[in-house]
This record gives structure tokens, sequence and C-alpha cells, in this order.
């Protein structure tokens, strides 16, 4: 380590007179722990006398790590590596990293030290960031500095270590040693001047707990022991220097000092020696013992970069680094043992390295370009046993070299006999002399006077064959078997005995022949496709093996002893049994049990019956008996894991050696077994994906103290959480990459579910329940893992809690309530919806009913009634005196307050049954008025009232509307107002509604209206007193209803204001569009009509069935000096147009046969031309519109009055002369 000031990181932070130690103490901790006295102990011998050759793997960061530069390693409980560096921490599982930096929680990148103490709690020193502890579950950061610890008189922190008691010690640069106990208190210990039980110096580089438990601490100014009370100082001059770097232990108690000096070592009985390697001072200066492994070497920090050995020797291990792209010599920060036997070896820019902890099993030979006593052929085609116990190989470098597999020694035979061209096969015939081929040519070579002589394809003699031609000696004869399917045999000199091309002698005809070898009695055996051939030296041929199963392609095979055969195939291996006359088939393995689907380039079975087959996926350790198959490659130790030749066995001690394009591999078959050892595996993580975010759950239990192994907390997975991720790692480190991972679900998995090296299951959504997942992991040896097992609860949804599904029963319960209810109700319902329309239809039928009852009624009354208003009028005409004259005006009002009672009756029925009909004409409204106040006014006088007209000034000349009603209304308000009222005014004022239309308001000055009068005021058939007010005043009840229905039909309403003895205010607002008046209405809107000419005596057809009726209507026309012809039905009409001449003809609808509309129609088709004018006692409202259609000019109601029928009459007549 006395290099290790040569880290320029180091010099950054480091005073200059300690930068060529502190490089040293920057990473080496614990991490030499397992070192052992040297002067007590022997080097391990070699594997089975097999020339050891470590080969570390480099991991830099472009495997992952934060940075290059390694300070400290360490092991946690579980397995996990731990590794401080100059950028972060490192967490290393065998297949990725897991990083700290200050994004991840830490107060400073630069890592001095990692520690991890009894508890699993990970505990880093860091330069300029203090202490800070990771707790078990590597979720929370604890942090010890100057701000929040004020005993601490230093943030940098160079080592940590914990002892039995609990006591967490670390050392800083400047600010002395620490102890932490269990409760957290903290004592600060330093150095005193003038005491030598005080601490050596402030500086604590190195602190390490021996194997008693025993503390010692190594400083800039020397070395300690902690006595419980003080501290035992290392004597002075017992070191060569006072500078520590680091201090071991032996597992007697020897104690290891490597100094800036070089090492120290502290024996067993106490004595020191402070150069115990000096015994190879000269050609390897020891700087440190970077570790003792548990073989019993010695890994030493030297000069030339990294040594192994003991007290037979030190070696220099050669690394090749892929980022420098050749050999380096790295500066040593520490070494470190994992739980494997795996070293660890950290270094100041060089990364981390990694010796796997079988690194022993396989011993690998190497051409080296600056080495000339290494192997002349990079890659070694050809390897053949030599008597003397050496092996003869060939390849690529086209020389014949012998080796010496105990050391590995090599030595040059022959070079340049092929041009150059790579030797692909050799053999050692019985006579010593060695044979070699490459394409195109052969040759012998006599080892003891390196005479060569070669045979080539093209010249000479004896021609070689071509191809890559095979070696296989058989009896006196040497037999070339030629890849192309050619055969040839020679004697001892060389010269040809037999050439067998294909076709030729049982061989077969464009087959490859890829093997050739010894049967069991010594003759030449061939593999040819899917055929063994065997040589009848007899017959000189070849004849077919029999016995074999129907298969593949047999690319090699070999014999284990006189009876028992190998055949080796794409991905399978058939052990058959030979019993001198044909082969047995006795089983066979193939992929299923482990062996890789690729072809075999080689077979080779040693002492143990295991077989042993190469091929380009890696050497192939297979167990027939167990049925198991291990592959081999280079994460195994081996250089290459492409082979294309068989395992040579090196006779004697069966030692097995293989060719490959890195280098040549040897290994004692009995020394690489599979490890047996049950891995570690543990649940890295558990997450799932609730809403955007991620949940992750312990792995353990929150105190570490009761924390089981195999064992992890139950998970509860709520509603709506997805994605559920279970990584699972198995803690091994060597050859992690083929570590193999299987899940089980249950409830959810069938069975096994194999993941492969990933060892992550993911579960997008599980339904509600209680699962157990169960992990299990395969090591490259094909070692499972105890399952580990996880309890997993995934909650139900809210409905489906104890208490939600109590709601959701109570809420069924009145669901179901709800639903009887609702049932009973609808069932009401119906039966009320049902009664409704029962109710409704009668009603309906009772309105038609009522309707026609009413119709029939009119027409019945209307007729009589014309008869007695008719002949009351005639008999006014007539001279009468007084008191006639009075009793008939008595009838004639009696007449016609029974015909209002008859039309109020109709307007009911009309709007009961919606067939009111509504003019839209436009309507001159002063004249309205005027006509109404001329009507009222006399009626008013009558009974001594004043009669009070007022129109504003802006009400609008002319509106559209239906004239006839709105005066109607207007009439029964009047004559209402004019009825109740005994003395005073009745008014009726006029003016504009805003934003159209008008209002009436009708006033007087009777006896008013409660309120209770109010409300019956507007009911059919009521009266303010009831009985009372029609004994008084007479009257049906029906006027006021009538006008406020008729006032809501044109869309408008009246209102009534009264108060009893202050009179009634009855306020009808109409709102109609505004009209432009009619033409003749009088400027001055009074109501004197303008005198219509009169017609003059007509000839007049009146069609009447009723005799009084037709009596009293003839009367009134007469009366007008008309002539008049009545007939009394449709037939006799006819009969008259078509004999006589009549100027306008009044018709009943309602005659006996032809009734008057088709008489109307009949007498249009036979040309009469004259005005046709209905007279009927019919009240419906079609009867009207009917009429039009018929051809009648005008419509008329019974009774009629000589008036109606003369203006109707003078109107026509005038309107016809008028056209004409």
């Amino acid at each position: 380590m006395s290099r290790a000031g040569a880290g320029p990181r180091i010099r950054a932070v480091a005073p200059a007179p300690a930068r060529a130690w502190l490089r040293a103490a920057a990473g080496l901790r614990a991490a030499v722990a397992a070192l052992a006295l040297l002067a007590a102990l022997a080097a391990a011998p070699a594997v089975a006398g097999l020339p050891e050759t470590p080969r570390p793997r480099q991991l830099t960061v472009a495997d992952g790590l934060p940075s290059n530069t390694i300070n400290r390693i360490a092991e946690d409980r579980h397995g996990y590596l731990w590794i401080a560096t100059s950028e972060g921490l490192a967490r290393y599982d065998g297949t990725g990293y897991r990083i700290w930096q200050r994004e991840q929680g830490l107060r400073d990148n630069f890592v001095w030290t990692v520690h991890v103490d009894a508890r699993n709690r990970v505990w880093v020193g860091t330069a300029q960031g203090g202490m800070a502890m990771l707790d078990a579950q590597r979720k929370r950061w604890t942090y010890f500095d100057r701000s929040n610890t004020p005993i601490l008189d230093d943030d940098c922190v160079w080592s940590i270590v914990s002892t039995a008691d609990g006591a967490l010690w670390f050392g800083t640069e400047r600010g002395g040693l620490y102890r932490m106990g269990e409760d957290g208190q903290i004592q600060r210990f330093m150095p005193r001047a003038g005491d030598p039980r005080s601490l050596p110096g402030e500086g604590v580089v190195a602190l390490s707990v021996a194997p008693d438990g025993g503390l010692w601490v190594g400083t800039r100014d020397g070395a300690a022991r902690w006595t419980g009370r003080d501290f035992e100082r290392v004597p002075a001059g017992a070191l060569k220097s006072n500078i520590l770097n680091s201090i071991g232990f032996e597992r007697d108690g020897a104690v290891w000092f490597g100094t800036t000096g070089g090492v120290g070592l502290r024996t067993p009985d106490g004595r020191y020696r402070a150069d115990p390697w000096s015994a190879f001072a000269s050609k390897y200066a020891v700087m440190d013992v970077l570790a003792r492994d548990r073989a019993g070497q010695y890994w030493f920090d030297l000069p030339q970069g990294l040594g192994v050995g003991g007290v037979d020797g030190i070696e220099v291990v050669p690394l090749f680094s892929a980022t420098s792209q050749g050999l380096v010599r790295p500066n040593w920060s520490g070494a470190y043992e994992d739980r494997e036997g795996g070293l660890w070896f950290g270094s100041n820019g060089h990364g981390l390295w990694y010796l796997p902890p079988n690194w022993r099993q396989f011993s690998v030979l190497i051409r080296r370009v600056d080495d000339p006593a290494s192997m002349a052929n990079g890659y070694v085609r050809g390897i053949a046993p030599a008597g003397d116990g050496d092996m003869w190989l060939v390849g690529s470098g086209g020389a014949l070299d012998k080796l010496d597999p105990e050391t590995g020694a090599i030595a040059h035979v022959a070079k340049g006999f092929s041009g150059g061209i790579v030797l692909y096969h050799v053999l050692a015939d019985r006579r010593g002399k060695v044979w070699t081929t490459w394409y195109g040519g052969l040759a012998r070579i006599d080892p003891a006077t390196r005479a060569i002589r070669t045979w080539h394809m093209d010249r000479g003699e004896d021609r070689a064959i071509t191809g890559s031609v095979d070696l296989v000696e058989s009896g006196e004869l040497v037999w070339l078997i030629g890849s192309a399917g050619e055969v040839q045999a020679r004697d001892g000199e060389g010269r040809v005995r037999e050439t067998l091309h294909a076709g030729e002698r049982g061989l077969p005809a464009n087959v490859v022949i890829p093997f050739g070898g010894h049967g069991p009695d010594g003759s030449l055996w061939l593999s040819a496709g899917s055929a063994l051939l065997r040589w009848d030296d007899a017959e000189r041929r070849f004849v077919p093996v029999p016995g074999l199963a129907p298969g593949g392609a047999i690319q090699s095979f070999v014999f284990a002893d006189g009876q028992r055969m190998w055949l080796g195939g794409f991905g399978t291996l058939d052990a058959y049994r030979w019993d001198g006359k044909r082969l047995h088939r006795d089983f066979g393995l193939d992929v299923r049990d482990g062996l890789p689907a690729t072809e075999v380039r080689g077979l080779a079975v040693d002492a143990n019956g295991l077989v042993w087959m190469t091929s380009k996926r890696g050497l192939v350790r297979v167990d027939p008996y167990a049925r198991t198959a291990r592959v081999y490659g280079v994460k195994d130790g081996l250089p290459s894991q492409e082979f294309a030749r068989a395992p040579v066995a090196r006779p004697g001690d069966g030692r097995l050696l293989i060719g490959s394009p890195e280098g040549l591999v040897l290994f004692d078959p009995a020394m690489v077994k599979p490890s047996r050892a049950a891995p570690t595996l543990i649940v890295e993580s558990i997450e799932v994906r609730r809403g955007s975010r991620k949940v992750a759950f312990p792995t353990e239990d929150a105190d570490p103290r009761k924390a089981l192994p195999g064992r992890v907390p139950s998970v509860f997975v709520a509603d709506g959480d997805r994605d559920l991720r279970i990584v699972a790692r198995l803690l091994s480190f060597n050859n992690s990459q083929n570590n193999r991972y299987r899940f089980r679900l249950s409830r959810f998995d069938p069975g096994w579910v194999d993941v492969g090296a990933s060892g992550e299951r993911v579960f997008s959504q599980l339904s509600p329940g209680d699962y157990r997942l169960q992990v299990m992991a395969k090591t490259a040896d094909n070692v499972w893992s105890p399952p580990l097992t996880v309890q997993l609860r995934v909650d139900s949804p809210w409905w489906w809690s104890w208490w939600a599904v109590a709601a959701a029963m109570a809420l069924l319960a009145l669901l179901l309530a709800w639903i009887l209810m609702a049932h009973r109700n609808r069932l009401q319902r119906r039966l009320a919806w049902q009664r409704a329309e029962h109710e409704r239809e009668v009603a309906k039928q009772a309105s038609l009913a009522k309707t026609r009852f009413l119709a029939t009624l009119g027409h019945e009354v209307r007729t009589p009634m014309t008869g007695v208003l008719g002949m009351s009028e005639l008999l006014l005409d007539t001279p009468l005196d007084q008191k006639q004259r009075g009793y008939t005006e008595s009838i004639r009002r009696a007449g016609e307050h029974l015909l209002r009672l008859v039309n109020d009756a109709l307007d009911l029925a009309r709007i009961e049954s919606g067939k009111l009909e509504l003019a839209h004409e436009p309507f001159d409204l002063r004249a309205l008025v005027a006509q109404a106040a001329d009507l009222m006014r006399p009626l008013a006088q009558q009974r001594g009232l004043a009669f009070e007209v007022e129109v504003a000034a802006n009400v609008p000349r002319g509106l559209r509307g239906d004239a006839s009603r709105v005066c109607q209304v207007l009439l029964n308000l009047l004559g209402n107002a004019i009825k109740f009222t005994d003395s005073g005014t009745v008014g009726l004022r006029v003016e504009r509604l805003t934003p159209q239309g008008v209002r009436f308001e009708v006033s007087d000055t009777g006896p008013g209206l409660n309120e209770e009068q109010k409300q019956r005021l507007f009911r059919r058939f009521e009266q303010a007193e009831g009985a009372r007010t029609a004994a008084r005043y007479g009257g049906s009840g029906l006027g006021l209803a009538i006008s406020q229905e008729l006032a809501a039909a044109m869309e408008g309403e009246i209102a009534v204001y009264s108060e009893p003895g202050h009179g009634a205010r009855f306020v009808f607002d109409l709102p109609l569009s505004n009209a432009e008046p009619p033409a003749g209405a009088g400027a001055d809107g009074g109501a004197r009509a303008v005198a219509r000419p009169h017609a003059g005596p007509l000839a007049i057809l009146l069609v009447e069935d009723d005799a009084t009726v037709a009596e009293v209507i003839a009367g009134l026309l007469r009366t007008h000096g008309h002539r008049v012809t009545h007939v009394g039905n449709g037939l006799a009409a006819l009969a008259e147009v078509a004999t006589a001449r009549f100027d306008i003809a009044l018709l009943d609808l309602d005659l006996p046969g032809i009734n008057g509309l088709d008489l109307a129609r009949q007498l249009r088709t036979q040309g009469f031309a004259q005005p046709l004018v209905a007279v009927t006692a019919r009240a419906d409202a079609d009867a009207e519109p009917q009429a039009a259609q018929a051809g009648f000019d005008r419509f008329l109601r019974k009774p009629v009055t000589g008036a109606m029928l003369a203006d109707a009459i003078d109107e026509l007549i005038v309107a016809r002369r008028g056209e004409a």
C-alpha cells in the first residue's frame, strides 16, 4: 500500500505530509481480517498438481460502479456487497448496483469507509460530511457531524468498526478516535502529551477487531491496542514506519501491520518483526498483505501489481483490463473475502476486481507475445499425450510445443514446417514419433533428433489427403480421417497402406465424417451421419455397427471401458452397452436434463464415470447417475466457452486439457464439482403502483434482531393497487448471471413459473383474497434454495368490507321495503289512474252528453223561442192598449232572459269541450266601447245611476281579436255593476296596457264584497250571497264565470278589488296586438252606424218545417214589404225554384228528408245564384262553417228578430247589387 499516495483524489483531500500513507488508508480496513501468521503456515499446494493461474475479473463504471476508485468493501447479513467509492456508496447483488449519492441522502459523495454492524445497519464515513447510518430497511439516513453532534471535531471519517459489546468506534483525520455506545453516548479519545497509554495520534487510519475481540487502532503516529481502559502502544522502532495503512490478523492471534515502510508482524507471543518478507525483497518488495484466503494463500500488494503465494515464493498475477486494453498494475486499497470464498480487490483508479471462489478448478495457459516462454500457439487445436507424462500441443501458431502439466512450462520443439498454416491435430505413436496435420499437409517429427518429414496433397509420393484431417493410431497403422469423407492409413514410416474415398469399401458418399476413434477392440471406428462404422481388417472395409437406435447425426463418441459407450448428438447423450457383436441402448439424456441444445464437439469420461462434453456453449459436466448437467463458461474461470475439440486426458492422473481460442484449459475432473451449498435467497423489494406513485413494502422485520432467515413480513395490498412487483435476489456472486428463479402464487398459478435470470415477477391485478407467494432460486450448480414464502392479502373494495356489506344488506332491506311500497304505491297509482281514467271517460261521456243535451236543448228551446219572441215582436207592432203592451213586453223580456241562459250554457259547453272558436280580426276599440256604453247607459239611467265613460288618449284605436267576445265580457261586467248598485255611479275607464293591449276598468258604488264573496264570485252558478242574491237581483250566476273563461281564452284576466261598503272595481286586462281599424269606422269612435240602403220588396223563399216558426219569420219579413213563399221541405223548395224566381232564400238546416245543407248544395248545383241564408236553431260550433261550405252566404241562429232578418237581407242584396 505504499503506492497508495499516488491516488489523485487522495492527494486532493490529504495534507501534504500524509499523502503517501493516506492512499493506503482509503479502503484497507476489515478486508484483511483473515490474514494469518506467515511463519506458522505453509503455502497451500496446487490443486492436483496443476499450475495456478488466477484470473480476476474487473468491474468498473462501465458495469455500473459509481467510481473506479474503491476505498472500502463490506458485506451485510444477507450477503450484499457494500462498496465505498470516491463518488458514492454502491450495493452489489451479483447482477446490478444500487447507488447512494447526494441525491439519495448522502451528505458527501466521497465515501472513505463502510461498515455493517450486528444489527445490519450500514455505517459510512465521508470526506466532508461526517458519518451517516442507513437503517436496516435501507430507507432512512441518520447523520452524525459537527452540526448536530457537538463532541465531533472533524467531519472527515476514515475508519469505522464495531465491537462485540455493541459499541461503534470511528476514527477521523484530525479529530481522534470516538466510541459510540448502544445508548448513543459518544466518548472521544485523543493523544495526550507525556501519556504513553493514550491514543498514539489524532489521525486514525485503521480500526480492526482481532479474533479475541480486542480493538487495534492504526494512526499516523503508530498503532495501539485498546485494553478496555487505555491504549497499549506498539513499541517505537518495532515497525519500519509509524504511518499505518492497515491492520490484519491470523487465527492464532498474530497481527499484521501495513505501513508506508512495509509490512510488520506481531507474533502470538508478543514479539515484533519489522520485515517478515525480507527473503523476497530482492525480487518483490511486499508493500502490504491484502488478504489470506481460506486455502491459506496470501495476496500481496506489490510494486508489480497483485501478488499471490507464500513461504515457497511469490508470483505476480497478470491483470488484463478491458478498459485499458492491456495489462495493468493497479494501486490497491484493500481486499475482502466474501462468505462464498470469493476475493474482492479494491483499487485506486482501476475499479473492483473479483476472483470467484472456484478459480483454482481451472488452470489457463495463454500465449503472451512479450513472453517467449509462453505457448507458441494462441489457439491450441490439437493435444496429444507424450510418453513421459507431458502433452504435445499444436495450433494457430503452426508450432509443436511440449507442455509440462505440473508446472505449466512450455518447450518449443518445432515450427515453420507447415509454412505458417494452422496445425489441426497431433498424435504421438507408439514409437514416440509425433504426427501432425494441416490443411493439405502431414508431418512426422522425431522429438529426439528434431527431424521432420512432410507430405503434401499436391506433390511427392504418398500424398496427403485434403481437409481437416484427424489422426488415430490403430495397431501398426496411423489413420488419417478427412472430414470430406476420405480415409487413409499409413505405416510407421509414413507410407500409404490404404486409401478409401467416399463411397468406397463401406464409406458412405456425400457424408461428413466428424469424428474417428478407437473401438473396444482397438480397431478404428467412424461416425458417419446417423451411423457408426467399424474397420474390418479381414475384409479390408468399413462395416456398420449394429444396435444403434434411430436418431439424429452422431457427432462424437467415446468408450469408457470395454463395454460402456457414449454417443453425443445435437443436445443428446446416449449410453450404450457393447456385447462384442452389437450395441444395446441403456438410457439417454437431453435438454430436459440440462444439456445445451447445440452440437457436441467431443466427449471424455473421467475415472468416476462422469462424462465431459465440449460444445460451442461451454464445457458440460454430465453426471449420468444423477441425470444432471452443469455447463461451465467464462464466468466459471474458463477463458472461452467455444470449444472445437474433445477434452484430452493426461495418462496416469486423468487430468483433462482442452484448447480454446483464448487459451489452453487444464483441470482435474475430480476437483471440478458443483457446489452443494444452499444459496441465500432474499426478497429485495416488493412494491405496487398506487395511483401515480409507487409504494414499497418492508421485506424484513423493522427490528433486525427479530428477523428470521427466509421470513418476509406479510404484505397487504390495498384495493385499487396495481402492478404488484416482487424482486428476488440470490446473493451468490459466483456466476450470478446463470442464477435462475421461479415463482408460484397460490390461487393464481397452476405450477411453478420460471422467470429466468431476472428474478422479477409482476402481477398486474389480483382479485381480493389471501395468497401465498413462493420463490425459489437455482445457482449455476443447479442447487435450489429453500422456498421463501410471502403472505399476500389483497383487500377487497370498500363495498366488500363488513360494514359495507352490513350497510348494503340494510340498504337491500330498505330497497326491498321501498320496492314493496313502490309496488303498492304503483298499484294504488294504477288503480287511481284507472279510476281517474274511468272518471275522465265518464266525465267525457257526461260532457259529451251534456254538450249534446245542451245543443239539443238549445235547438229545442230556440225553435219555440223564435215563435214566442217573434210573436211578441209582431204583437207589439199591432195597436195595443197599455195593459196589453205591458203583458207583451213581459213576455218578450222573459223570452230574452231565457235565451241568455241558453246562450250562456252553450258557451260553457263550448269552453269545456275546447271548441270555443275566437275570431282574430281587426276591430275599432273606440266604436266597441261606444256601442257597449250606448247599450248599458239606458239601463243605468232606469235605476237612477250615473254612468261615466272615460277613454284615455293613448288607447289604440284598432286591436286584433274577437270583438263580439270582448263586447260580451264588457257587457257582463257593466250589467253586473248596474244590477248590484242601488245608488251612485257606474263607471267605465279604458287605458292602454303595456307593452300592448288594453285595460278595461269597471267600477261601481255598490255594497262591495268581502273575501269569501270574492272567492266565490267567478264560480259557476254562484252569486255573492247565494240564493239571497238570486232572489233579490235575479240571474243565473254564469255571467262572471263565462267572462273569466273568455278572458282566459283571449290570454287576458279579470281581477276584482273590493271591500264591503266601498263598492267594487273589476279590472279586465286584454293583451291584444295593435291593428288598423276596419274601414268605415267613425272617426270619432262613436257607435252610430251608417244608414244602409234598403233592399226594397223582394221575393223570398222560406223553407221551414215548423209552422209556427215559419209563420213568425214570414210575418216579420212581410212587415218589411217582402213577398214570402213558404215550403215545409227540400223537395218542395226545389220544385218552387224550378217554377218561380226568388231574390233570396232562407233555409232551415234541420229539414225532413233533404236537410238544409244538402238542399243548399242541390240548389247551387241547379244554378241558383241568389243569396242563401241559413236560419237554424243549432247551437254547435261546427254548424256555421258547415253552412259556409254548403254554399250559404249568411248564417242566423234562432230566434231571430225582424231587425236581424232585415239587416242580413239588406246587406246581402246590396252587396250583390254592388257586385253587379
